[in-house]
């Protein structure tokens, strides 16, 4: 009879596995749940929750954030987590933020006021930022100033680091994405970090998308990128891929490095993202 409790049990174990169903996007966007803090690159540091993340660029002059998460609560455990990696918080110089959504300008208000750091972000979206009060702009993320506003093959230039932003319209209308050299094991890299993740429902944005991912895959081509970063770690087995390299052992592959088939196919993806929001109109 135990037997046959137990067989039962183990039964209804795997059915449970086969059936649970993942998380929705929107479900991992209200997990604040905290992650480890993390050094991916030699200059290169992730920080930030189940939601969304922060990634700080150390160069030789002082540290480039990009995004800054939701809120107050977020920009001090930005804060905690560089502390946590033996960074100096006085030194964030810049904050440049890819869209005008809140969990991606929230924490900048709170670092800028503390630090008098930079914040970057084009007109188009800074214009969203303080116009839209709904959807992920409620009062949860408080609005920041804004000193610079970026426009397309813009180049922030920090110490030995510069950061190209590049106009990706599509998740919004006055998105950026990222290109920027990291170090590993003392030789260089080349990341893109594609601004936002989800195609905008607005019909213009929809093509927008498709042509953004075009240039974006041909810019990233272009310098031979072989690393590909997201703000929200729910794509692209960014969870998975952030434990690993915590956990790296001398000569084992960093994860976050992709062979050019690899940024390839992410970048096409990319596209076909597109081309199937323009089938759905």
């Amino acid at each position: 009879m135990k037997k046959i409790i137990n067989l039962l049990i183990m039964q209804i174990f795997i059915i449970s596995i086969l059936f649970a169903k993942e998380k929705t996007p929107l479900e991992y966007l209200h997990d604040n749940t905290p992650l480890e803090p993390t050094k991916v690159f030699d200059n290169l540091y992730c920080i930030g929750s189940v939601s969304v993340v922060s990634w700080a660029i150390n160069t030789s002059d002082g540290i480039i954030l990009i995004d800054s998460m939701w809120d107050n609560r977020d920009a001090k455990l930005i804060e905690d987590g560089l502390k946590k990696l033996g960074l100096d918080t006085k030194n964030i110089k810049y904050i440049l933020i890819s869209h005008g959504h809140g969990d991606h300008y929230g924490g900048a208000k709170y670092l800028k006021d503390k630090y008098n750091c930079k914040v970057v972000l084009s007109e188009v979206d800074t214009k969203l930022m303080y116009e839209l009060n709904t959807g992920p702009n409620t009062d949860r993320a408080p609005k920041a100033e804004i000193d610079i506003y970026s426009k397309d093959k813009d180049v922030i230039t920090l110490g030995d680091t510069q950061v190209n932003i590049l106009s990706t319209p599509g998740h919004t209308a006055g998105c950026s994405s990222f290109i920027f050299p990291v170090k590993y094991n003392n030789k260089e890299h080349i990341a893109v970090l594609w601004g936002g993740t989800g195609v905008s429902s607005e019909k213009e944005l929809k093509y927008k998308y498709k042509e953004s991912a075009e240039y974006f895959k041909k810019e990233a081509i272009k310098r031979n990128a072989d690393i590909a970063l997201t703000a929200h770690l729910f794509h692209n087995n960014g969870y998975e891929n952030l434990k690993k390299v915590a956990k790296l052992k001398k000569g084992e592959k960093n994860p976050f490095l992709l062979t050019k088939e690899e940024m390839n196919k992410y970048l096409d993806d990319l596209i076909e993202k597109g081309n199937q929001a323009i089938k759905s109109i």
